[in-house]
């Protein structure tokens, strides 16, 4: 069967919320299993010159872990099998073959970037990264 393995890219935004509903409904229509993924995105930059250190990226998990939760719950509620996580790392790397590669992932949706024309221009979205990239197919919900 066709997409049994569906990720979602969660981080808060509008698009990113889209994508999840519209993760669900595929879900549900395709009888597939959703994995839904947060990520911390680790700036190796800001490890070094901003003084950063792990306990900050700790906390931000940690707030990361009770922003997901109302996405698994609405997926339970839609009688959907769901798997969450939160990883601390690239998001590009882990969107497009980390989290794909360990988990099989079939279908990867996420939201279409929210950067600015200069910041896209300057370091590339991280949609644009992963559609690129990733072996798995993609959907991007704008």
């Amino acid at each position: 069967m066709l997409y049994q393995r569906i990720l979602v890219g969660l981080d808060g935004s509008q698009k990113a919320d889209k994508a999840f509903h519209v993760a669900c409904q595929l879900a549900k229509a395709l009888s597939s299993h959703l994995y839904l993924v947060w990520i911390v995105n680790r700036d190796r930059g800001m490890d070094s010159y901003g003084g950063v250190n792990e306990d900050f990226y700790q906390d931000q998990a940690l707030q990361a872990k009770a922003k997901i939760q109302p996405h698994v719950q609405q997926a339970k509620e839609a009688s959907l099998s769901v798997d969450a996580a939160v990883q601390i790392g690239s998001i590009k790397t882990i969107l497009a073959f980390d989290y794909p590669k360990e988990h099989n992932i079939d279908l990867i949706i996420i939201g279409s970037t929210g950067a600015n024309a200069v910041k896209k221009m300057l370091q590339g979205s991280h949609t644009d990264y992963v559609a690129r990239h990733s072996t798995a197919d993609v959907l991007i919900v704008k």
